[in-house]
Order: structure tokens, then C-alpha cells, then sequence
């Protein structure tokens, strides 16, 4: 009687294993690889998430100042000067865009160029606020426990004013500009005319924020009042 033999692949069986085991192993490396573990928070992230909470666009005020989440150290007011520089920022980017547009860029022709240089004209009138407005706003920081009350006050409000007219200052330029009528609302339905109405938004939107943070950070400072 012939003895007997063991199928070829029970004597392969062993190796299968290992090779089995082994993608396995490949597999969740893999897995390690595109998953990776999540990164931690940013240092100051909690308390930038608290102050954006009641701004014009909580998500955009957020992403746009975490960069600089480590240094507020939970003063809403260099929250709040970080913010106004941003949008300072943008208005002078909004500017700069605008004397770039070569003559009837839009085709709305003359009368919307001339609406649109004078928007230039505006905005380097606001622009011309920065200093004070960040001046002011860094001095409301060093204010408390030394300072009078009313020029506390009175610093608040110019930032208020000045931080206030950026949106209004380029939302009055499209209002400019449509107000020329048929040729304006043209212009501005135009490729060219978009990319400006996306600027002025831009700049709106981040101006809107500013104010927002300004105004909330008029309980980070407590003056003591004058002897009488």
C-alpha cells in the first residue's frame, strides 16, 4: 500500500500565513500613514473662538486671526487691534487693485472710470486713519488702572469711527457706481466689475468684523476716575 502524501498546499500553508500576517501589518502602517493623528490645539484658540462668536462671521473672523491666537494672551482689545489691521489690510489691497485696472477696464467707459478713481481717492482717505485708529485701540490695552476715564472713552469712540468707515467707504463706491445708471450697473456686471465687487465684499466683510471686536472690547479696560 503506497504511503501517504500530503496535498502541495498544506506544505505551503505555513508561508501563506506569514504573507497573510504580514499585509495585515502593511495594511494598518497604511492606515497610520493616511490618518495621521490629529494636530493640537493652538495656543489661544479657545479664547479666539469666544471672541469671534458674536462678530459679523464667526468662521471667517476665526480663521483669519488664528495665526495670531498665541499672542492675545485674553485681551480682547489685541483681539481687536489685530482685527482692525487686518482690515486696514484689505482696504489698502482694495486700493491697490483699483489703480492697477487700466482705463476702461470695465466698459462702462469715462464717467466709470472717473467713479472708480474717486473710490481710490476714499479709500486713501481711510487709510490715512490707520495710525490713529491702531494707535488709539493699543492704547485702550495700557489704559487700565491709570489712565482718565474720559480719554478712555474718547479713544474707544475714535476707533469706533475710524475702524467703522472702512466697510462704509468701499460699500459707497459701488453705490457710486450704480448710480451712474445703465452704464455703471454694466460695468459692474462686467468680469472686471465682479472681481471689484468681490474686493469691496472682501474688504466689508472684514472691516464689519474689526468693528465687531472694537466694540467688544470696551469691558477690557476699567479707568479709575479723576479725584474730584
Amino acid at each position: 500500500m503506497a504511503p501517504h502524501s500530503f496535498p502541495a498546499f498544506a506544505l505551503l500553508l505555513p508561508a501563506v500565513l506569514v504573507l497573510v500576517a504580514f499585509a495585515a501589518i502593511s495594511a494598518r502602517a497604511s492606515v497610520a500613514t493616511i490618518m495621521p493623528s490629529p494636530a493640537p490645539a493652538v495656543e489661544g484658540s479657545g479664547f479666539l473662538h469666544a471672541c469671534c462668536a458674536n462678530t459679523t462671521n464667526a468662521s471667517t473672523c476665526y480663521d483669519s486671526l488664528l495665526p495670531h491666537a498665541g499672542s492675545f494672551h485674553g485681551n480682547r482689545v489685541l483681539v481687536a487691534r489685530a482685527a482692525a489691521n487686518l482690515a486696514f489690510t484689505r482696504l489698502r489691497s482694495f486700493r491697490e487693485g483699483l489703480r492697477r485696472l487700466p482705463p476702461g477696464a470695465t466698459g462702462g467707459g469715462r464717467i466709470v472710470d472717473r467713479a472708480l478713481q474717486l473710490c481710490v481717492s476714499s479709500a486713501e482717505v481711510s487709510l490715512l486713519r490707520e495710525g490713529d485708529a491702531l494707535a488709539v485701540i493699543q492704547r485702550l490695552e495700557t489704559a487700565a488702572g491709570r489712565g482718565r476715564r474720559e480719554q478712555a472713552e474718547s479713544d474707544l469712540n475714535t476707533a469706533n469711527l475710524y475702524v467703522g468707515g472702512i466697510g462704509p467707504c468701499v460699500t459707497s463706491c459701488v453705490d457710486d457706481v450704480e448710480s451712474i445708471g445703465d452704464a455703471g450697473r454694466a460695468a459692474l456686471a462686467s468680469p472686471v466689475g465682479k472681481k471689484v465687487l468681490a474686493w469691496v465684499a472682501n474688504v466689508r466683510l472684514h472691516g464689519d468684523i474689526a468693528l465687531d471686536l472694537v466694540v467688544q472690547s470696551e469691558p477690557e479696560y476699567v479707568v479709575q476716575s479723576e479725584p474730584e
